[in-house]
């Protein structure tokens, strides 16, 4: 009962208070100009350059010049006996004809630590070949709780730290997923319904259902829950907009928090979307060619709306030590509050704009490190992302597997599900040591 009751006040504290396109900051040509030195300040002469779409090198003194039209824009620097260097170059607040900027190359002997996962770092969790793992989630305990099948039976297991079961429940057929919510409290989720889950007796225990999709978004919109405070989100998809709003637990009283969009994005949105606005009607009994021609060019377009510009936006909240962090993907910037809800700072951010970048950021289970994911010929790299300001800092390369899934990280682990390519319908787990 103690459980029903929590996931009911949740409920009911969250019932009470009631294209992603690359916009650039401006077209304007600007000039670059920059210096490229090593670790003690000697000037590194024939260094390739590169800037958005425009190549550089440097002359005998280090110097280079470079022009764009386009913020922010990637800047990579190679050199063969230096680590190659790459910085997100951003507009300064007061604009200035010509941007500059300082490069300091480090020797490939001290070279920033890259972690590359060889196949001896691998290991297959739970090595049953009949296993089908659907989902899973790591525990505090270091143990896992597997969501699988074996042939035409479903169970929840939960897993030592060994990978070995400790017990399993039988489940329904087919399950969507295993979800935890911000009161820790893990939940079964299928397509038409939701059990809450608990340990009984060192065995798994199922609460009555609930029907989805209500209470499943209900629950997803609360990111943050302490004894004092309650942190829930709202997401406009019309604004293209994402309102955090803390809630006090004893009185019930809401206020906002935080609001994130851009409102000149959203106003091109709207006019791009009125613009190409058209009826059934004249999609299919226009009849004049010129017509056509315009009603099939306006349908495109409203498509693209539809479908790619107004996708929901990647504004999350992270808990991480201390703070709460609010990363605002759309201004560049992340925004840093107390645990109670109150601004503390902000800080720019330029991780998303690397080449691959799968609009995804991916905390540990310790809530101490947090990761950005992206995408290179199907293998996943994540950089690890410094929460007090927004820069990158270690490399991991994932190289045993592609397109892993479902990726969550405990002490200097990676834990993934993979599908097998010889058979598309098993999912095994995967653990890959760091270090």
């Amino acid at each position: 009962m103690q459980h029903l009751n929590r996931i009911k006040t949740l409920c009911l504290i969250l019932f009470s208070t009631g294209c992603l396109i690359s916009f650039s900051y401006s077209q304007v040509e600007a000039v670059v100009k920059g210096k490229v030195v090593n670790e003690n300040g000697i000037p590194v002469k024939s260094a390739s350059v590169k800037l958005g779409n425009t190549d550089a090198r440097t002359n005998s003194t280090g110097f280079f010049i470079a022009k764009t039209t386009s913020f922010p824009a990637k800047l990579t620097v190679n050199h063969p006996l230096y680590v190659e260097y790459t910085y997100m170059v951003t507009l300064p607040e007061r604009w200035k004809d010509t941007i500059r900027v300082l490069v300091i190359l480090t020797g490939k002997e001290k070279e920033l630590e890259e972690v590359t996962v060889s196949a001896e770092k691998v290991f297959w969790v739970y090595p049953q070949k009949q296993a089908n793992v659907l989902d899973f989630i790591l525990q505090p305990d270091n143990g896992i709780l597997l969501c699988c099948s074996d042939e035409n039976r479903y169970f929840m297991r939960s897993l030592n730290a060994e990978g070995e079961k400790i017990n399993e429940t039988p489940i329904r057929s087919h399950p969507k997923k295993l979800y935890r919510d911000c009161t820790e409290t893990i939940h079964l989720v299928y397509s038409d319904s939701i059990y809450e889950t608990t340990l009984v007796n060192n065995c798994i225990g199922f609460f009555e259902p609930r029907e989805t999709p209500g209470i499943f978004n209900l629950l997803q919109s609360c990111v943050y829950k302490d004894n004092r405070n309650l942190i829930k989100y709202t997401y406009s998809q019309k604004d293209q907009s994402i309102e955090y709003t803390s809630i006090d637990i004893q009185t019930r009283k809401a206020r906002t928090m935080y609001i994130g969009e851009n409102h000149l994005r959203n106003k091109a949105l709207e006019e791009f979307g009125s613009d190409n606005n058209i009826s059934d009607e004249q999609l299919f009994h226009t009849l004049d060619p010129e017509l056509i021609r315009i009603v099939r060019s306006k349908w495109a377009k409203r498509k693209l709306y539809e479908q790619v510009l107004t996708r929901p936006v990647y504004i999350p909240l992270f808990e991480v030590n201390d703070s709460l962090v609010i990363f605002n993907h759309i201004n560049d910037s992340a925004v840093v509050f107390t645990k109670e809800g109150v601004f503390v700072r902000s800080f720019p951010i330029f991780y998303q704009y690397f080449d691959g970048w799968e609009n995804e950021l991916i905390t540990n289970l310790e809530k101490t490190k947090l990761y950005a994911r992206y995408k290179e010929n199907g293998l996943t790299i994540l950089r690890e992302i410094n929460p007090t300001n927004g820069k990158t800092e270690q490399l991991i390369r994932l190289e045993k597997h592609v397109f892993p899934e479902h990726l969550q990280i405990q002490g200097n682990s990676i834990y993934y599900i993979y599908k097998d390519y010889l058979d598309q319908s098993m999912h095994y787990l995967y653990k890959q040591y760091l270090e």
